[in-house]
């Protein structure tokens, strides 16, 4: 939690405790001085409902903008995590000839579908879960490997491909579907 969130956490505990003290000692008075008058207990109930239901929006607005905030959060963090990923990936394709890391793509796609087709013969839970470690593995190998791939082929060219591809594959669905 943000110090933001925490201070807007507490600015709203407090409200409400200040609230129910107020609500609690006007229900033991029946009376109440409100905008320079006193007021009726019909009156005073009211005014509690109508206190109440601003409180739930500022709640609501309150989390609302929190959850924004959170969210942000997220993205920010994404980025940079994307920027640290691409920063070593960078140095990795500046270290080795596309030939080099184009057979080591090759095994590690070999790898991966070695995993698969084991994972898809596994008998007994634990080997499943052995086989399904081992295919999490392989994918990783092999998405970092074909991250490498867009680098070295164009990331822009590659990018477009898979553009390309997802959307003809959309339209595939959409013919499915009608």
């Amino acid at each position: 939690m943000t110090e933001a969130e925490r201070r807007a956490r507490d600015l709203a505990c407090n409200e409400s405790e200040a609230f129910e003290k107020a609500l609690k000692r006007t229900k033991e008075e029946k009376k109440m001085y409100i905008d320079a008058r006193w007021h009726t207990e019909p009156e005073i109930e009211a005014y509690i409902k109508r206190m109440k239901r601003e409180i739930a929006e500022l709640r609501d607005k309150h989390d609302n903008e929190c959850r924004q905030i959170s969210e942000y959060d997220i993205e920010v963090r994404t980025l940079r995590e994307q920027q640290n990923v691409n920063d070593k990936l960078e140095r990795i394709t500046a270290n080795y000839t596309f030939a080099q890391q184009r057979q080591v793509f090759a095994e590690e796609c070999a790898e991966g579908i070695q995993a698969a087709m084991k994972l898809s013969r596994s008998e007994t839970v634990d080997a499943y879960e052995k086989a399904s470690d081992a295919l999490v593995s392989e994918v990783a190998d092999v998405l970092i490997m074909a991250q490498q791939m867009r680098l070295y082929l164009g990331a822009e060219k590659v990018d477009s491909e898979i553009q390309r591809k997802l959307e003809r594959q959309l339209e595939r669905i959409k013919t499915e579907e009608d």
